[in-house]
């Protein structure tokens, strides 16, 4: 009998592999999860690298990303298997981390944080099974670390925790990354607690390389740290190239190429060495498609339109999300001609066909190409209603844009009206509509009704902008001036990005609005078609 496919699996970097064994999972293909699991976790005590790390790590992973069905099925199924229990830990671990976020603690909800408490702490009782049952130490270890550092270690317990994994499984090289980010500035730690885990695991790591990456992971902290708190990108930029010194090749190596593209962005040199440096990292780990999304952009970025293109085109064979959106990026941009790249509708409608076999965003950009040439494209609009079926309630706006131009007034409110609030774009479509009377006559009341529950629940400039020309049509001055007094004030202390054209408007009105008797002039200024073309984004509503 041939071996399971999983078992051939000899690199967890290959595209598909994590899929292949989360699928194995899924299936409940116990034996050949514990063979896959037995012989990474043998390669790895043999022969600690990075690269039998990262199988054992990776067949972990991939295994938890199953249903929780049939996680559970697998321990109930072999209760005495320790790769069960294992799995099932982390599988709590890892949705404790996902609840968790990457937002600071004072962030959370109490709620959040008792959905973070609730994974972590239900995560303990399986991996000590799994202790028990003799599992490879090293990842049931670390991930007990890693609850009890979200969930408040104390130091003492720390070191404990640490003493244990310097006996039992000292190359596990996770462990030793979640004592490092442990012991980060911003964790209560500090550069000396830092270089006291890197001594630490100096004596204990027997592999060289691993204790090479683990230094270079030392250094990409104080790079983010330098970046990202300090504002020091000069500092940060030195610190990211003492860790490419000696770091081996892997995924620390692609994280500090990386981090060096992106302070290269920031620091502003020229557009050729950013995509250089994005070339670089994508070079250094080949299968990642965030950074393969990235490195097309920058060479968009520095004209170099044939690299970027062939970029783009490669990742859009990956049936990623990212694969997904670089499908749709091509087409958008061949579909319109911009951003250096020259307008071919055959290619455009090429890419979005592929990208409609994925997902509603494909859908609704082939939509809308077809639409340019027949407005009322019966094949285009079930395109658009499978669009909205699958998620992306932005396919209302061309709908009701279409009912619009048969006369079907109610049929188009009724579509911009059902449309979820996170799509604001249709809302503000639905007030504008309401207010300049689209569906019958003008009501602006409605339209302040409509942006007035809207924007608590989901901020957009072009509406917000509009609500506050409502209110003061309305002659609620106080309630205009308080609306855009905020607008600057978080515009300007960063916590909102206005586009220039917006914010100019905004303070324009703020001027306007102590002078008797003014709001029929405000409406009819925001109504000026001019105004219209200089600050509404043309994706949103052409009418």
């Amino acid at each position: 009998m041939s071996e399971h496919p999983i078992l051939t699996i000899t690199d967890m970097y290959i595209p598909g592999s994590y899929a292949a064994i989360t699928a194995a999972t899924e299936d409940h293909q116990w034996s050949a999860l514990t063979e896959r699991l037995e012989r990474t976790a043998r390669d790895y005590r043999n022969t600690p690298s990075l690269h039998t790390v990262a199988q054992l790590e990776g067949s972990l992973y991939a295994m938890t990303r199953a249903d929780r069905e049939a996680i559970e099925a697998w321990v109930e199924a072999e209760p005495h298997n320790p790769w069960s229990w294992l799995v099932r830990g982390l599988a709590d671990t890892y949705a404790g981390l996902a609840a968790r976020g990457e937002e600071t603690a004072d962030m959370l909800t109490e709620a959040e944080w008792e959905q973070v408490g609730m994974y972590m702490t239900r995560a303990r009782a399986p991996l000590g099974r799994a202790l028990e049952l003799g599992v490879q130490p090293g990842p049931a270890l670390a991930a007990i670390g890693q609850a009890a550092t979200v969930m408040g270690l104390t130091e003492e317990d720390h070191q404990a925790l640490m003493a244990e994994v310097t006996e039992a499984d000292p190359n596990w090289l996770p462990a030793w990354a979640n004592a490092l980010a442990r012991s980060e500035a911003r964790w209560g730690g500090s550069l000396a607690h830092m270089g006291e885990v890197l001594k630490l695991a100096e004596q204990a790591i027997t592999a060289p390389e691993l204790h090479q990456a683990l230094t270079a992971e030392y250094w990409w902290w104080r790079a983010n740290r330098a970046a990202a708190i300090d504002g020091d990108l000069v500092t940060a930029r030195g610190h990211a190239r003492a860790g490419l010194e000696h770091c081996p090749p892997g995924r620390m190596r692609a994280n500090l190429l990386v981090q060096e593209a992106q302070i290269l962005s920031a620091i502003g040199v020229s557009a050729q060495e950013v995509a250089e440096a994005w070339q670089a990292a994508v070079d250094a780990s080949p299968n990642e498609p965030d950074h393969q999304f990235d490195l097309g952009l920058a060479w968009v970025v520095a004209g170099d339109i044939e690299k970027a293109t062939a970029v783009f085109a490669k990742l859009a064979e990956n049936p990623s999300p990212k694969g997904t959106d670089a499908a749709n990026f091509l087409g958008r941009r061949l579909a319109r001609g911009d951003r250096g790249f020259p307008r071919d509708r055959a290619a455009a409608e090429r890419w979005f066909h592929l990208a409609a076999e994925r997902g509603p965003t494909g859908k609704l950009n082939l939509a809308e190409l077809r639409l340019t040439d027949d407005p009322q494209s019966e094949e285009a609009l079930a395109l658009c209603r499978a669009a909205i079926e699958e998620g992306n309630g932005y396919g209302a706006l061309p709908l009701a844009r279409a009912h619009l131009a048969r006369g079907e007034q109610a049929e188009a409110r009724a579509v911009l009206i059902d449309v979820p609030a996170d799509f604001a774009a249709c809302k503000y479509a639905l007030a504008r509509g309401l207010d300049e009377g689209w569906f019958g006559a003008a009501d602006p009341l409605a339209a302040l009704k409509v942006s007035s529950s809207v924007l608590p629940q989901v901020f957009d400039p072009y509406l917000s902008v509009l609500h506050m020309t409502l209110l003061s049509a309305q002659g609620h001055w106080d309630a205009a001036r308080e609306h855009g007094g905020w607008l600057l004030q978080e515009t300007a202390e960063g916590r909102l990005e206005l586009p220039d054209p917006l914010l100019n408007e905004v303070q324009r009105l703020m001027a306007e609005i102590p002078k008797p008797g003014l709001g029929g002039l405000l409406k009819r200024t925001f109504s000026n078609t001019r105004l219209r073309m200089e600050v509404e984004s043309p994706e949103l509503w052409a009418t």
